[in-house]
C-alpha cells in the first residue's frame, strides 16, 4: 500500500516541538512520508522566542512547486507564513499547481509565549488569499477574536460554539476552534462545517504541560487524516484525540521547563 504524501508549509523550529519539525514527528507517526517547504526559521525554545528569518518568497515558492512536481502529495497545511508576500506565494502556486489538495490552514499569529509571530498587514493577505481555498482552518480563542475583528472576549464554550459558526458564515470554509485556553477540567474544541450542526469533543485537560506546537502537531494531524482518505469529521476526531494523547504523555527537560515558568511569571 502506497505511504500517503502530505506537505508542510510552515516555519522551521530549533526547539523541534512546534513548526515543520512537529508537523514531520506527527505526519511520520501517523503513518504518512511528510515533505516540508519552509516559510521562516525561527530561533525559539518554549517560552522564548528569539528571532525570526523570513524565507525569500520566491524560494518558498520554489521548494512547494518541487515537491508537488516530484510527489504524489495528497493533502496539505500551513502553519506560520509571516508576511504578506509569503503568503501570496503560497496561495499562487497551490491554486496553480493544485487547485483541488486539500488544505488545511492553522493561522499562526501569536507564540504561546506571547510573541506575534507574523507582520501585522499579513492578516489581510490570509483572509483574502488563503482562506478562500482553505478546506479547515484551525484557530485558538485568541485567533478567532482577530479573525473576526473585534474585542470580544470568548471565555467560555457558549462564546466558543457562537465565535466558530460565525466565522463559517463569513469565510464559507469549516473552522476547527480550539478551546485549550477556556478554563476547566475537560478541553472542548468545537468543529463547524457549513450548513451542519456543530460538533464538540471533549478531551481531559492535562494541567502543567506547555503546549508549544500542539496547534502545528493538530493540523498536522488532520493533514494526514484527510491525506488517508478520512472525511473532515473523522480525520478532526482523530487528530484530536493524538494530540490530547501526545500532551499527556509529554516529555520535560528542566532547562525547558524552567525557560517556560519564567515566561509564565
Amino acid at each position: 500500500m502506497e505511504t500517503p504524501v502530505i506537505l508542510s508549509i510552515a516555519g522551521s523550529d530549533c526547539s523541534a516541538g512546534a513548526g515543520a519539525q512537529a508537523d514531520l514527528k506527527t505526519g511520520l507517526a501517523l503513518g504518512c512520508y511528510p515533505l516540508t517547504a519552509l516559510s521562516c526559521v525561527v530561533s525559539e525554545v518554549p517560552g522564548c522566542v528569539a528571532g525570526i528569518e523570513p524565507m525569500p518568497p520566491e524560494f518558498v515558492r520554489s521548494q512547494i512547486e518541487l515537491c508537488l512536481s516530484r510527489f504524489p502529495v495528497r493533502a496539505a497545511k500551513c502553519g506560520m507564513l509571516y508576511s504578506p508576500d509569503i503568503i501570496a506565494a503560497v496561495a499562487e502556486t497551490l491554486a496553480a499547481r493544485a487547485p483541488q489538495l486539500p488544505l488545511v490552514v492553522d493561522p499562526v499569529m501569536v507564540a504561546t509565549a506571547g510573541e506575534p509571530l507574523m507582520q501585522r498587514a499579513a492578516l489581510s493577505a490570509y483572509q483574502k488569499r488563503l482562506f478562500p481555498r482553505a478546506t479547515l482552518l484551525t484557530p485558538n480563542c485568541d485567533e478567532l477574536t482577530v479573525l473576526l475583528g473585534d474585542a470580544r472576549r470568548i471565555d467560555s464554550e457558549e462564546q466558543l460554539a457562537a465565535a466558530a459558526t460565525e466565522l463559517v458564515q463569513r469565510l464559507g470554509c469549516a473552522v476547527l476552534a480550539k478551546g485549550g485556553h477556556l478554563r476547566g477540567d475537560d478541553c472542548t474544541d468545537i468543529l463547524a462545517l457549513p450548513g451542519e450542526p456543530l460538533r464538540r469533543y471533549r478531551h481531559p485537560r492535562s494541567c502543567g504541560i506547555s503546549t508549544h506546537g500542539t496547534g502545528c502537531t493538530l493540523s498536522a494531524a488532520v493533514t494526514a487524516g484527510l491525506a488517508q482518505g478520512r472525511d473532515l469529521p473523522e480525520a478532526v476526531e482523530r487528530a484530536l484525540h493524538y494530540t490530547a494523547r501526545a500532551i499527556a504523555r509529554s516529555h520535560r527537560w528542566g532547562t525547558v521547563d524552567a525557560l517556560c515558568h519564567r515566561a509564565e511569571d
